[in-house]
C-alpha cells in the first residue's frame, strides 16, 4: 500500500498544483475585472482574514475551553500532565464589495451578539473602516458590516435595462450609510408627495408621471 501511494505521489502533486493554479487564475481575473473600490476591499478582506485570530483575542471575542478535546483525551497519559486549555475563535467568512467588507461570524458561549456589538468600534479601527454595524444573521450567527468609504457621499448610479419592472409598487431610492439597498413600498398608498428645494428636480421627476398627473406645484404634467 505504501509503495502504491508513493508511485502515484507525482500525479497527486501535479493535480493539486493544477487546482491551485486555476484558483489563483480566477482570483487574478476577478481582481482585474473589479472596480477601484472593490480592489481595495479585496485587499482589505485578505487582511481581515489573516489578522482575525489575533484580533479576536485582543477584542475579547474568544472563549477558553478547559475541557480537553477527543484527540487530547485519547492521547493523554494516565500519569501525565493535564491537557492545556483550548482557546476557541469564532469562524468567519469575508466578502468584499465596493464600499468595504461583509463578515459573517459564528457565536460562541459567552460571545454573542452583544459582545460583537461592544467590539464594533475596535473592529472599525483595526479594519480601517468609517463605521461598523453588527446585526443578527440567524441562530448562532452575526453579520458584521464594515464600511471603508461613506456610501452617502458617493453618487448612486441607475442604469435602466429597458425591461418592464417586476413590481410597480416597489421603488429603489438608493443606499443607506452601510450601502444597503433602500426601497419604499407604494402598495395600498393612495398618493405620494414630492418635496424639496427649488431647482432640486421635482418638476423633472414629475415628467415621469402618467398623462393627466401633476407635479408638486399642482401644475398639469403632459
Amino acid at each position: 500500500m505504501t509503495g502504491l501511494v508513493g508511485d502515484h505521489a507525482p500525479e497527486v502533486l501535479l493535480a493539486a498544483a493544477a487546482l491551485l493554479g486555476v484558483w489563483l487564475l480566477l482570483v487574478v481575473v476577478r481582481y482585474v475585472r473589479a472596480d477601484k473600490g472593490t480592489r481595495v476591499s479585496m485587499r482589505q478582506a485578505v487582511r481581515v482574514r489573516w489578522s482575525w485570530v489575533r484580533l479576536a483575542r485582543m477584542a475579547g471575542l474568544t472563549v477558553t475551553d478547559k475541557t480537553p478535546g477527543l484527540f487530547a483525551q485519547i492521547t493523554a497519559q494516565k500519569d501525565g500532565p493535564a491537557p492545556a486549555p483550548r482557546v476557541l475563535t469564532p469562524r468567519i467568512k469575508v466578502k468584499p464589495d465596493q464600499f468595504g467588507v461583509i463578515v459573517r461570524a459564528r457565536t460562541l458561549p459567552k460571545v454573542g451578539l452583544e459582545e460583537y456589538q461592544k467590539a464594533a468600534r475596535f473592529l472599525a479601527d483595526a479594519w480601517r473602516c468609517t463605521r461598523v454595524s453588527v446585526l443578527p444573521d440567524g441562530p448562532g450567527r452575526v453579520v458584521i458590516r464594515g464600511v471603508r468609504s461613506d456610501p452617502l457621499t458617493t453618487p448612486t448610479e441607475h442604469r435602466p435595462t429597458g425591461r418592464p419592472p417586476t413590481d410597480l409598487t416597489r421603488w429603489e431610492l438608493g443606499v443607506d450609510e452601510y450601502a444597503a439597498q433602500v426601497c419604499v413600498s407604494l402598495a395600498n398608498v393612495p398618493g405620494v408627495t414630492v418635496a424639496g428645494t427649488p431647482g432640486a428636480g421635482k418638476t423633472s421627476g414629475g415628467e415621469c408621471k402618467s398623462n393627466g398627473g401633476s407635479d408638486d406645484h399642482g401644475r398639469d404634467v403632459k
